[in-house]
């Protein structure tokens, strides 16, 4: 099954979607996925299917211009997906998985998830419009079940008066979703810029947030940058900035990955895609279980414009390989830590002038010693289809197929045209 939201960003439909694919019926007959591809054999042509064969039960709908989508394994009930919204209301959504292709609202009894949505705006006692998080786009879920979010807009005080700016991440218990005040932990520090926050992971003793530059802060900009702050869960208010902007000169950063511990006290790597300059930013971590997190840059490696998510793969030797998508690009870069370097570069679709297709989520399925990547192109509407072959030889790495009709051409491209 792939779990995937559709943004509406244009604007072109009522709302946004929840879906859930079942690979195995996606297609016609004599059009259907292909197996992972093999290493033994040549590249085959890209297969491009359409026709999706989505259920009625297995679409749900949100509000537009989505964010990023968790998923929840639950140990004692159906799993459960979050996914932000950031057009009015400033949603977090929560969809039960009853069955695998069956989806339900958390909140509504129909299939419009706007009904029983959170919003993260409107919390009762706010004093001067605080706190609240517009723009909500980062998801993370924790071990506990507790979701994190981030939200891309620094909220002012009172709204619309660009004045009083913070930055939050969000709280949310996913069990029975709702937000107080105590629930909102500020992200800002004395001396050191807000701005607003992009991704976020909700690790067993601390949570990493991401900073996203918001061009339209007060100037003059600040001479340092809100690249990572770390939150203390055993005591949220307390806000650690690493200061990653003093060893890499980096403007903003999006996505990040964090490598899993081979004992409590093993260094981990926290891999951080950051722009201008567009880099894959490495960082060793040391006592993140410990009351004394520390968080270093080792390396970096140039990556091609616009870096967005990071996504990892572990292999059986125990390294991982970095998945990047570089949405300006209009690729999906692969980082081999033991080279050292980007080892291969996967066009998810065709450039159209300046028009890049756009690759941002990343989701992996993982069979013995090859892999099958899943991207979502925010520019043409279609999940793009990545197999590694052999993770030994992430070079080999190849697209095997789209997912969906395109959303750049014809009616679609129309519509984005009226709407702009």
């Amino acid at each position: 099954m792939l779990y995937v939201s559709s943004a509406n960003f244009d604007r072109c439909f009522d709302q946004g979607t929840v879906m859930a694919v079942d690979l195995d019926r996606v297609g016609t007959e004599g059009n259907r996925l292909p197996p992972i591809a093999s290493a033994s054999l040549p590249a085959a042509d890209v297969v491009s299917i359409s026709q999706l064969n989505v259920a009625p039960e297995s679409r749900v709908f949100i509000q537009s211009y989505a964010g990023e989508l968790g998923f929840w394994s639950r140990p004692d009930a159906s799993p459960r997906i979050f996914v932000t919204a950031r057009a009015d209301g400033d949603f977090l959504h929560a969809i039960d998985v009853p069955e695998p292709t069956r989806l339900a609202c958390v909140g509504s009894s129909g299939s419009n998830c706007i009904e029983g949505a959170l919003s993260l705006t409107q919390v009762p006692g706010q004093v001067k419009d605080l706190p609240r998080a517009p723009a909500p786009f980062g998801v993370s879920v924790g071990s506990d079940g507790d979701v994190w979010v981030t939200h891309l807009s620094p909220a002012d005080a009172p709204a619309r008066s660009r004045t009083g700016f913070t930055s939050y991440v969000v709280r949310v218990p996913g069990a029975e979703p709702a937000v107080s005040i105590p629930d909102f932990i500020a992200l800002n520090l004395p001396d050191l810029p807000q701005d607003g926050s992009n991704s976020v992971i909700s690790d067993s003793r601390y949570v990493f947030v991401s900073g996203r530059y918001d061009e339209l802060l007060p100037s003059p900009a600040p001479a340092r940058r809100f690249l990572l702050r770390v939150v203390d869960k055993a005591n949220p208010a307390r806000v650690i900035d690493p200061g990653l902007d003093l060893s890499f000169a980096a403007s903003e950063a999006r996505g990040l990955a964090l490598t899993e511990g081979t004992t409590p006290d093993a260094p981990r790597r926290l891999y951080m895609a950051v722009r201008a300059p567009d880099s894959l930013l490495i960082l060793n971590g040391e006592g993140l279980d410990s009351d004394s997190p520390r968080l270093s840059v080792v390396g970096s490696a140039p990556l091609p414009n616009g870096p967005t998510a990071v996504q990892l793969i572990r292999r059986d030797t125990g390294s991982e390989l970095v998945l990047v998508s570089c949405s300006d690009a209009g690729v999906v870069a692969i980082y081999d830590p033991d080279v050292g370097q980007v080892v291969a570069q996967v066009a998810v679709g065709q450039v159209r002038g300046t028009e890049s297709p756009r690759p941002f989520g990343l989701s992996v399925l993982k069979q013995g010693n090859a892999a099958r990547v899943f991207v979502s192109n925010f520019g043409d509407g279609r999940i793009s289809v990545i197999d590694i072959p052999d993770l030994a030889s992430p070079q080999q790495a190849r697209l095997v197929a789209y997912l969906g009709a395109r959303q750049d051409v014809g009616q679609a491209a129309t519509c984005t045209e009226v709407q702009q």
